[in-house]
């Protein structure tokens, strides 16, 4: 792991200073810093809703196939599963890319601002709105962590996935996520509360395009279809 993680902290770290250079604060380089790794995994982040969009508008069609198989034949049930997503080109994976992507750089972060090797000690006195960003143990930082992972989730879970898994990880995900940010220092809960507020403003503006983009598809359907008529 430490392969793969210290060659993004030293990246990280670069970017990082270079923010300090510019600002004089490491409250202000992190969010920063968060904002940018934001912005380069957005690409991600459109191609992961884009997967679940098709993934929702299969489910009628995966339902089906899990009322006549799941109980009686599991192997037909794999089979058929699996048939649909090839003949849909769908790939029922490639929404957790952005998570896959995510994760090595929040271990990335957490070194950089942990680690006495890196800049634990540099930000040893540094303060940001009052909050010394060495300390650990920040509750309010913590149920903002846990309020805008929920935002963060609700958004991105689409409305049709109503299942009690899924409903469980909703509630499930927000906790984990205010804990960690609670044991954590408070630079760590920086990182991941912006994170989580940039990640709910640019689902919002997907949301919107989507919706539009879809609406007017519709509805140029359906002029197509009143035209068809009158021939």
């Amino acid at each position: 792991m430490s392969l793969i993680i210290k060659p993004i902290s030293d990246f990280l770290r670069i970017i990082l200073e270079f923010f300090y250079s510019l600002t004089n604060n490491w409250g202000w380089s992190i969010i920063l810093l968060t904002v940018l790794i934001k912005i380069i995994l957005f690409p991600t982040t459109i191609k992961q809703f884009q997967a679940m969009n098709k993934m929702k508008q299969l489910q009628p069609k995966l339902k089906e196939i899990q009322e006549k198989y799941y109980k009686s034949n599991p192997e037909e049930y794999q089979r058929r599963t699996m048939e649909l997503y090839r003949k849909e080109k769908v790939n029922p994976f490639s929404g957790c890319l952005p998570l896959l992507i995510q994760i090595p750089i929040l271990f990335a972060i957490f070194n950089l601002l942990q680690n006495p090797e890196y800049l634990a000690n540099v930000i040893q006195d540094a303060r940001f709105l009052g909050i010394l960003l060495k300390n650990n143990g920040n509750l309010p930082l913590a149920i903002v962590s846990a309020v805008t992972t929920f935002f963060q989730q609700k958004l991105t879970t689409p409305a049709t996935a109503g299942t009690d898994q899924t409903q469980m990880f909703l509630y499930i995900m927000p906790i984990m996520f205010g804990f960690f940010t609670y044991q954590v220092n408070a630079g760590i809960g920086i990182y991941w509360v912006v994170s989580n507020m940039v990640g709910i403003a640019q689902q919002y503006l997907i949301n919107k395009y989507f919706t539009v983009k879809e609406h007017l598809h519709s509805k140029d359907d359906e002029s197509k279809e009143t035209t068809k008529t009158k021939k």
